[in-house]
């Protein structure tokens, strides 16, 4: 038995043959040697020839893209031989290589007296291209269980983002509020201190004097000074009473019949206070018109007060901006509020810089903002949004043709 007889039955590609069939391929295979690295086929050769290596390694590739790698008894070249086309890849000796080849010319002239060897040569194709498509789907499936993991870590990383996002947006809120609150209670806490001072002054010129008259006149300031005390500590205590009233309410639930035209002008002060606390210099006009025939309705307080500030504070800051290239603007808040139709409806406009027309439409969106890095999450218009969704109303804003945005925010009328 010769060398190629031996290969050729070991071969895949013709296993299972007679001993004459393998006589007669042994006259028509041409034996070949490459060297490592020598390219053995160029993409857009002729397929003209069927090659099965012998010895040695080859690389199927498509420029720097390996396809496979193949060793001794296994061959190459089939699909352009038998389609009678051009080369798809190229084949690189991936180390010194034995090879023997067959021309179509003189395939064709074995096939015409051996048939059956054909049709070993199809079987044995139709398993290879079997066994590829196995390891192709093997190779898929593989790499989507990865993706499908990096897409869960991906996937818990930006909700772990989010969260943290979303919990600075309200630590944000948070500050505004307290600074706010802070202030307001600053002002009636500063009277009471001053009061008490004077009070105490006076306490020791009532002990020291023996002047009836001194006493009395002492005696009375005391009196009015103690009741400026009890006015401004009850002012004091009225605020934080509201404020323990409005954090009854938890996010998503607690609704209660509430007035929301007094949510809106306390926290429209508030928010001004808060703005004014890193703007000292800020100096605005607000107009205020409240339909104060609006009955109340089931809000959860906490969360509409949420969204007053949100859109108070940006309205303040597109104001202050504007400010800041236009010395001479004036800053004008209007506040609105009134029945239309089953709903109550809050308008807020502003003489600020306005937002682009190609942007309106995304203001709503989570984590889109237009401020610089660092001045916003981009979330609180996206939470507000959310929260009013919740109550089954409706916020929008839009430009002024003068300047500046208007918010629309609509709440529904308790049935």
């Amino acid at each position: 038995m010769s060398v190629l007889t031996n290969i050729l039955e070991k071969s895949e590609l013709f296993v299972g043959l007679g001993e004459e069939d393998y006589n007669a391929l042994s006259e028509v295979f041409v034996h070949c040697l490459y060297k490592t690295d020598e390219r053995i086929l160029s993409k857009g050769d002729p397929g003209d020839s069927l090659y099965i290596i012998a010895d040695g390694t080859v690389t199927i590739h498509d420029g720097d893209f390996i396809l496979a790698n193949l060793g001794p008894g296994t061959f190459f070249g089939e699909m352009a031989f038998f389609e009678n086309s051009t080369r798809t890849v190229s084949v690189t000796a991936e180390t010194e290589v034995v090879l023997y080849f067959m021309s179509r010319e003189q395939f064709n002239d074995v096939f015409k007296t051996r048939p059956h060897i054909l049709q070993k040569m199809v079987a044995a194709i139709t398993r290879r291209i079997g066994m590829q498509n196995q390891r192709i789907i093997s190779d898929l499936t593989s790499r989507n269980e990865e993706l499908d993991k990096l897409v869960e870590i991906r996937t818990a990383e930006l909700r772990s983002t989010q969260d943290q996002l979303v919990q600075q947006e309200k630590l944000a809120s948070l500050g505004q509020l307290t600074a706010g609150i802070a202030h307001e209670i600053k002002n009636p806490l500063n009277f009471v201190t001053n009061f008490a001072k004077l009070s105490m002054e006076l306490v020791d010129e009532v002990i020291e004097s023996d002047n009836p008259d001194e006493r009395k006149e002492a005696g009375d300031y005391l009196r009015k000074n103690i009741q400026k005390i009890f006015e401004h500590g009850s002012r004091a205590d009225s605020i934080v009473k509201g404020m323990l009233e409005h954090t009854r309410a938890t996010s998503g639930g607690g609704k209660s019949p509430e007035n929301a035209n007094m949510i809106c002008e306390q926290f429209l002060k508030i928010s001004l206070e808060a703005f004014k606390m890193n703007n000292v210099e800020f100096d605005i006009a607000i107009k205020v018109e409240l339909d104060h025939n609006i009955p109340k309705i089931s809000l959860a307080p906490l969360d509409i007060s949420k969204v007053f500030l949100n859109i108070f504070m940006n309205a303040f800051y597109s104001m202050n901006e504007r400010k800041k290239t236009d010395p001479e603007h004036k800053p004008v808040l209007e506040v609105r509020s009134e029945i239309i139709g089953q709903s109550v409806q809050f308008s807020i406009t502003d003489n600020g810089i306005g937002l682009p027309a190609d942007v309106i439409g995304r203001v709503f969106n989570p984590f889109f903002t237009t401020k610089p890095t660092g001045k916003g999450t981009g979330l609180g218009l996206s939470i507000s949004n959310d929260i009013i969704k919740a109550h089954g109303g409706t916020i929008k804003c839009q430009n002024i043709s003068t300047g500046g945005a208007v918010f629309h925010i609509e709440l529904p009328l308790d049935k």
